[in-house]
């Protein structure tokens, strides 16, 4: 028991999200992902982009524990290696900023009604290079809405973090995530995020993801899929991760 609390307290105090393991950014709810058997899952991702003056490769990990039926710890640290193609940019390669987070399930899904999911997350600036990570302590809290259509499933996030870097500003994030089964093993991925900076300006940004997630089989499972932003930048992201509970 004192483990656990433990585990608990550490969590709370390690609660945006600029690297994942899945495709997608938005999370499925925890109770998507319990099981009374071993509810625990680890992953892995690989992120690519490139411009004129750099390319940059993104190893992301995850460590997903559901605690319960409605409560759930994810760990998510990473390594990152820059190859600089202009002089005025320095090559840089280590591990990257680490997040935690927290999700409770409060609200259960129903017929006419959403799950809802309160969600906390931390990024801890543990880059071991600056150029890797970004200065202080970035706290996200956000909601999460989940509804099952039958023949797709969709999130909506509504997202708010506290930026830690003193040149940055806070912002808002709004996230529209579905997941479209094609059959048993293979469904469509699709998620697009605005991003709104809590300031005067209010300046914003969007991405759109789209992939396919394959279930090789009852524990391990596939993504690939790629991201274009407002800004004209890409990314080619490929994900694994694999359930100890596994599935029917």
């Amino acid at each position: 028991m004192k483990t656990w609390m433990i585990l608990i307290v550490a969590g709370l105090l390690a609660v945006a999200r600029p690297v994942s393991a899945r495709i997608i950014q938005t999370r499925p709810s925890p109770s998507q992902t319990w099981s009374p058997f071993l509810p625990l899952i680890v992953g892995g991702g690989f992120e690519f982009e490139t411009d004129s003056e750099q390319s940059v490769f993104d190893f992301p990990l995850l460590v997903e524990y559901n605690f319960t039926e409605r409560f759930r710890m994810s760990l998510e640290p990473n390594f990152v290696i820059i190859d600089s193609k202009a002089e005025d940019v320095r090559s840089a390669s280590g591990f990257g900023d680490f997040e935690t987070s927290l999700e409770y399930e409060f609200l259960r899904e129903r017929r006419y009604r959403p799950a809802l999911t309160a969600e906390g997350i931390v990024k801890w600036p543990t880059a071991t290079d600056p150029d890797i990570g970004s200065p202080g302590r970035d706290y996200a809290f956000g909601l999460i809405a989940s509804k099952d259509f039958v023949y797709v499933d969709v999130d909506l996030g509504l997202r708010y973090t506290f930026v830690g870097d003193p040149e940055a500003h806070d912002f808002w994030e709004v996230a529209l995530a579905a997941e479209w089964p094609l059959n048993h093993r293979l469904s469509v991925l699709a998620e697009v995020i605005t991003e709104i900076e809590a300031d005067r300006s209010g300046r914003t940004g969007t991405e759109g993801t789209l992939g396919l997630s394959w279930r090789a089989n009852a524990y391990l499972t596939l993504q690939g899929g790629g991201t274009v932003r407002s800004d004209g930048t890409w990314q080619v992201l490929f994900a694994w991760e694999w359930s100890f509970a596994g599935e029917d």
